[in-house]
């Protein structure tokens, strides 16, 4: 069950992106589903690497730590790309996964980017300048929460 409630999260973050609409909010066909290109001055974050190697799944009944961020064993690594509007993993299987960010929001020095996709919602809290992240997922009646860090993407 908590690999597919990860493995949905994934998924979410790629429908995200598909559904992004110009800022009219009018579709006008395929290219509707692109997110638009950053304006040269948008101060959009560099790409970055994160990395979660301590995850806790939650039920009513409490809480326990996992080997496993959904389909992914531990360490789990993500790419996110701010100005594509997207995630990007690799599951067990070996196979690679994109998910698009459905929105980012800031205050001061932190970032938190979410997103849905098949009945479960997820959340990245993040910072420009430390290291330490935070992503959480929530899907059939279980939070997942995973804690890791991120840098600049090489």
């Amino acid at each position: 069950m908590l690999k597919t409630a990860a493995t949905a999260l994934c998924l979410i973050l790629g429908l995200a992106a598909a559904h992004a609409q110009d800022s009219s909010g009018a579709s006008s066909g395929p290219s509707a589903a692109v997110p638009p290109a950053a304006a040269a001055d948008d101060a959009l974050p560099p790409p970055i690497a994160c990395t979660f190697e301590k995850v806790f799944v939650c039920e009513a009944a409490g809480c326990n730590p996992s080997q496993e961020l959904g389909t992914i064993d531990l360490p789990a690594r993500f790419l996110i790309h701010f100005g594509e509007q997207i995630i990007a993993s690799v599951s067990d299987d070996d196979l690679p996964h994109i998910s698009s960010i459905q929105s980012v929001i800031g205050d001061g020095d932190t970032l938190i980017l979410d997103g849905n996709d098949n009945m479960a919602a997820w959340a990245i809290e993040l910072s420009p300048s430390k290291p330490e992240a935070t992503l959480t997922t929530l899907a059939g009646g279980k939070v997942l929460t995973a804690f890791g860090t991120c840098k600049p993407a090489s």
